[in-house]
């Protein structure tokens, strides 16, 4: 049985294409992003190079964040929704207030 949020659908404006998506996969890629911030801020902090010190990374590692974020990302979306707050095209990190990637 579907969830009542995987009904609801998003549309992002690309430069080129429109993509529609439900609400659970808008979260997940809304996750995948909030841990490559995660990522490139440990990285930035231990001063690490990015051209040659991220072979360390590893995709489960991701996934499995993935995993575990996106329930509270889909309520995060809802409680934004909720409250009115407008998105850009460009979406912003719930949990960093300002990106790290630009």
């Amino acid at each position: 049985m579907e969830s009542q949020t995987s009904k609801k659908a998003v549309n992002i404006q690309g430069k080129t294409k429109e993509h529609n998506m439900s609400m659970v996969e808008y979260a997940r890629w809304l996750s995948l992003i909030e841990g490559i911030e995660l990522v490139c801020k440990k990285a930035h902090q231990m001063k690490l190079n990015s051209n040659k010190d991220f072979d360390w990374i590893k995709p489960l590692a991701f996934q499995k964040y993935i995993v575990e974020r996106h329930e509270s990302m889909v309520d995060e979306i809802e409680f934004n929704e909720k409250a009115n707050i407008q998105t850009t095209s460009n979406p912003i990190c719930i949990s960093f207030p300002e990106p790290l990637l630009k």
